[in-house]
């Protein structure tokens, strides 16, 4: 046999256990079997609870006329006096629907939940089945969410694309910037603004202009409001070799307006007012050293408690597992 032939062979051979190997990893995200409760054949039919909708447990929307916009303003209709939420940061399908029922059984009078991104390990039907199946039964399945994506759901290639099935599963406010309809957006309450930004969606300098353009007019009419804003990347990464450049010259200067601005991605805890990371994932990455950190923690599964009494916002950071308070501030 000679050598050409040979090494034919060995090419093949590679081929054929790569395709066996990937396969084996991937089938289930790719091909996993399209039950319900978020298929029905090959049709989406499971929708988390969003403030798109007309109608929620406990909120009453208002419209209110702000020049030539109507908007929605979302009133608690339980505890209209206060608005209490819990932040996660990257989940990647790593809260089990035991943590899930600790969560709420601390924090019984929460209103609804937001999350920055990475809430499932990829952007394929298993892992959204999955974390349908993590949240039933829990209270947090009857609770609104307001998300933005993460770069573990939009699917990689030479332009990053986000699944219909994000949206599908999510269908938040349509008020945002043109290119980021549903991914980028505000809702309004009574006290607070929360501004979600799809930071892995901008890819072009168009998309950095647009989207800090939008951000900054969207701080500007948010009134006597407080204003938080949610987002995946940092725009201060607190881990090591995880500093993305183009979101930290587009926000830096702009997001010094808000109150608080949460992040995700580094798989750590740092807080840098108004700048405050988090990570509720299995998954950890060791903090790096900062003397502009004023509280930092690594290797814990956290979230943070976000309170809003007439005109104070308190925060609370808690473990998941135990309830260990781990840092505490107020506004």
């Amino acid at each position: 046999m000679n050598q050409k032939r040979i090494a034919l062979y060995a090419i093949l051979l590679s081929l054929l256990t790569g395709g066996i190997i990937l396969c084996t990893v991937r089938w289930k995200a790719w091909f996993g079997n399209p039950e319900e409760p978020v298929w029905q054949q090959d049709t989406v039919v499971y929708r988390f609870h969003t403030f798109s909708e007309d109608s929620l447990p406990t909120f009453q929307v208002h419209y209110e006329q702000r020049g030539r916009q109507t908007v929605p303003v979302w009133h608690d209709t339980a505890t209209p006096d206060s608005l209490v939420f819990i932040m996660l940061g990257d989940v990647h399908n790593g809260i089990d629907s035991l943590q899930w029922e600790k969560i709420y059984q601390r924090h019984p009078q929460v209103d609804f939940y937001a999350q920055l991104g990475d809430f499932i390990e990829r952007g394929y039907f298993y892992y959204a089945q999955q974390l349908v199946s993590e949240l039933e039964g829990t209270p947090f399945e009857a609770l609104p969410v307001v998300t933005t994506p993460g770069n573990h759901e939009y699917r990689k290639g030479i332009v990053r694309r986000l699944p219909s099935l994000w949206y599908e599963l999510f269908p938040q406010p349509k008020n945002g910037p043109k290119r980021f309809i549903g991914t980028t957006y505000f809702v309004d309450f009574p006290q607070l603004r929360l501004i979600a930004i799809d930071t892995n969606g901008l890819q072009r300098i168009s998309d950095y202009t647009q989207v800090n353009t939008w951000v900054s007019q969207a701080i500007q009419d948010a009134g006597n409001r407080f204003v938080i804003v949610m987002m995946h990347h940092p725009v201060y990464s607190s881990a090591k070799g995880r500093q993305n450049i183009p979101v930290y010259i587009t926000f830096r200067r702009i997001l010094q307006q808000a109150d608080l601005v949460f992040t995700g991605h580094d798989h750590t805890y740092a807080r840098r007012l108004p700048f405050v990371g988090i990570n509720s994932a299995r998954k950890f990455y060791r903090a790096k050293e900062s003397d502009k950190n004023e509280v930092v923690c690594s290797e814990r599964q956290l979230y943070e408690l976000v309170t809003l009494s007439r005109d104070t916002l308190t925060v609370e950071t808690r473990e998941i597992n135990s309830g260990e308070q781990i840092d505490y501030f107020q506004l």
